[in-house]
């Protein structure tokens, strides 16, 4: 389980500073067992390390192994209700497919939701997503 809430200050071009606010939780399970491991001190500063499946995914004559798989769950908020431009919400949920420790298939189904005082105004949605990502 993981959770963020932030605030930022803008300078709008006409009515000075504004604070905007917006928040998520997040949540996964690793149905192969792994788990994500926190870096207080990582390179780049705090956060989560790279996902190292137990064994990573391969299919030969007699023998097959998975990688890891993950299952999660998000929703998010963007709140502009200070500046007359609505809310974005959102919910995703879907699941990751570690091949190994450097490759990963995304595959997820989100569902923002917008108020009327949005940009495009109040809209409902249904998108599937699929990424690879593949890192060093």
């Amino acid at each position: 389980l993981q959770s963020e809430a932030y605030a930022c200050s803008v300078n709008m071009t006409s009515g000075g500073a504004q604070t905007l606010t917006g928040a998520y939780a997040h949540l996964s399970y690793f149905l192969t067992g792994e788990n994500r491991t926190y870096e207080p001190f990582g390179q780049h500063g705090a956060h989560f390390g790279r996902t190292v499946p137990h064994s990573n995914f391969f299919i030969v004559p007699g023998a097959i192994s998975p990688g890891a798989w993950e299952l999660k769950t998000r929703y998010s908020n963007l709140n502009f209700d200070h500046i007359d431009k609505g809310q974005y919400n959102d919910i995703t949920t879907g699941f990751n497919w570690y091949l190994n420790d450097r490759t990963r298939v995304m595959f997820d189904w989100i569902h923002p939701v917008t108020t009327s005082q949005t940009t495009y105004g109040a809209t409902q949605s249904d998108l599937l997503a699929m990424r690879f990502d593949f890192n060093w």
